[in-house]
């Protein structure tokens, strides 16, 4: 009589081979037909066909940053390497990261860290093209950000999805750029939710994270995180280097709540369009997603229990907007004094015109005092204007008879100093030009071309 033991082994081992062999394999080794074996493709997978059908949307994205280098005297020998002599110079470094389409006109997500002080960004679609991008808004905190690039025709776009209902254990798939590995997919689970990545000395970065076992390395940054039917539920953003399988994804709905920011008219195109949404979801499980695109103002008795807060959108412009990315993307196109058409679900119409940005009251006043026409020195205007600073104030223009053409000012100058105070940016310049007085002299700090000079303005 078999041992107990045997009896086990003997049944364990007669489920693996029905499993690894299959009904219609294991009706063939029975002597039955194997015709039917070629009508159920076990190799594709639903992770194989969520790629197939979403792969176009997500792409590579990279950047060119300018960092330090110091320059030793002793070369490359890595003992001197360790101290600090020689020059600093500045040279060109690359960057990779991942991103998603998120609409057919170019808007594309990625992270913020992967954008950060790029002076140019460049997003490479499934196809090889290779566009450049346009930095439309960014959250540092949130470590998001949104690009857009242009092409002659719609581009492929990807479906968000949803991640309030999120259950450990689901199947998830990433796809990015690893390593400059372009469009890696890996699989795994949603491992845990709400967790906070912490730095060293116990910051929290970034809080309410999904921690996916999903293979997420360098390069998938800024990618999709999406579930078994092909919805972005979170974008990859960081891993643990000092531990394996262990990933972290902002959830989509942070993104979808920030949209109404970092899609705003008046910040990324400046004009100002008196129109402000959200979207109203609704959930049907196991994937369907109902949306409706509404004001934030509330309509008179819209105040019952779950019903939208705001006024349901019908139509911008004669357009229908399938959720809030969309609406966005219409307000985008917005132009300056030309009348938008909104129609509500019940049917009232309202006329919009739309208004261009006043400038920040720093940006008037350099004008009225100083003759100054100025704006933030960004890393992409650095490239644009072919300049290495990429903090402090552009000087675009000067007026003949100003302040600054007596001082000498030029344009295409940098101002980085105002009184004994540096001047990094818009804020530092507006805090500054508050406490200039109205007659005196007031030293000033300006970089021109490869040269730093000290200047002195003469206020009366």
């Amino acid at each position: 009589m078999p041992h107990e033991y045997d009896r086990a082994g003997l049944l364990y081992a007669a489920l693996l081979t029905a499993v690894l062999c299959g009904p219609s394999l294991c009706r063939a080794q029975e002597g039955i037909n194997t015709a039917d074996r070629d009508k159920v493709n076990l190799r594709r997978t639903v992770t194989v066909e969520v790629v197939e059908r979403t792969k176009g949307a997500v792409v590579n994205v990279s950047t060119t940053k300018l960092i330090n280098r110091r320059l030793s005297p002793f070369g490359a020998d890595p003992f001197w390497q360790q101290f600090d002599f020689g020059d600093v110079q500045r040279i060109p470094a690359n960057s990779l990261g991942s991103g998603i389409i998120i609409h057919k006109d170019g808007y594309v997500v990625t992270n913020n860290h992967v954008i950060d002080r790029a002076r140019q960004i460049t997003v490479e679609l499934v196809d090889g093209r290779k566009l450049p991008a346009a930095l439309i808004s960014a959250d540092a905190d949130a470590d998001l950000a949104v690009l857009k690039i242009a092409d002659d025709k719609p581009l492929p776009t990807i479906e968000l999805g949803d991640s309030s209902d999120l259950m450990i254990g689901e199947p998830v798939i990433a796809v990015g750029n690893p390593l400059g590995y372009s469009h890696s997919v890996s699989t795994g689970i949603v491992s845990a939710l709400h967790r906070d990545l912490k730095d060293a000395h116990d910051k929290v970065m970034l809080a309410d994270l999904i921690q996916t076992d999903a293979a997420i390395n360098p390069g998938n940054s800024g990618g999709p995180l999406q579930n078994a039917y092909g919805q972005v539920i979170g974008i990859n953003t960081a891993i643990r280097s000092d531990a394996q399988n262990i990933g972290f994804s902002i959830p989509i709905n942070r993104l979808l709540n920030l949209i109404p920011e970092l899609m705003n008219p008046a910040q990324a195109i400046k004009v100002d369009v008196p129109l402000r949404l959200a979207e109203h979801r609704i959930l049907n499980p196991p994937a369907t997603i109902e949306c409706q695109v509404e004001t934030m103002e509330k309509p008179a008795g819209a105040d019952q229990k779950n019903q939208p807060p705001g006024r349901i959108i019908k139509s911008i412009n004669g357009e229908h907007p399938a959720n809030l990315v969309d609406a966005y993307a219409i307000l985008l196109r917005a132009k300056a004094g030309q009348t938008m058409e909104v129609v509500f679900q019940d049917n009232k119409r309202e006329k919009i015109v739309p208004q261009a940005v006043a400038p920040p009251d720093a940006i008037v006043q350099a004008k009225k005092r100083l003759g100054l026409t100025i704006e933030p020195l960004t890393p992409m205007l650095a490239e644009k204007y072919r300049l290495t600073a990429e903090d402090g104030m552009f000087v675009s223009a000067v007026d003949r008879d100003g302040v600054g053409a007596k001082a000498g000012l030029q344009a295409g100058d940098i101002i980085v100093q105002l009184g004994r105070y540096r001047v990094s940016s818009l804020s530092d310049f507006a805090a500054l030009l508050q406490h200039l007085p109205d007659k005196g002299h007031v030293r000033m700090g300006v970089i021109r071309g490869e040269q730093v000079g000290v200047g002195t303005l003469d206020l009366q």
